[in-house]
């Protein structure tokens, strides 16, 4: 059986589970679709921009994005469904810009401090403020931060 690892992206941060073994590939994604259907559960508009990653061995099988389960949207048409699930990509996009942007900012503050001498932001959320050569590219790390596109 295999180890199965899901990433839930906000658009902000990304949450990494410890994994789970499922017979294949087919369970990870039913598996997916019911955490996201239980996360989603009453809170429908607020996680509609919400999307887990199913991984296998580091290797992304699956993009569950959350607006494609919701069920406050089975009213509409196929085709306004279709253009609202696209913007709730958008919205993750820009979400995931402006995180980006924020974690330069802080970088950048925290190495003019730095370089000053003055104390600064070590670290956010467990995260290293100012990146180093062996840390994942854009933003802060990929566990609990920014998602590499």
């Amino acid at each position: 059986m295999p180890l199965y690892h899901f990433a839930l992206h906000d658009g902000e941060y990304a949450f990494e589970d410890e994994g789970v073994w499922l017979a294949n590939g087919a369970q990870a994604l039913d598996h997916a679709h019911d955490v996201a259907r239980e996360l989603m559960h009453a809170r429908e508009p607020q996680t509609r921009s919400w999307r887990i990653d199913v991984y296998e061995d580091g290797r992304r099988l699956h993009q569950v994005p959350f607006a494609g389960l919701d069920p406050t949207l089975d009213h509409l048409r196929p085709r306004l469904r279709t253009t609202v699930e696209a913007s709730c990509e958008s919205i993750h996009a820009a979400r995931q810009i402006l995180s980006t942007a924020r974690a330069t900012v802080r970088e950048s503050r925290a190495l003019v401090r730095r370089s000053r001498g003055k104390p600064y932001l070590a670290t956010e959320r467990g995260q290293p403020t100012i990146r180093t050569a062996g840390q994942p590219g854009a933003g802060i790390a990929a566990k609990g931060g920014n998602e590499e596109s």
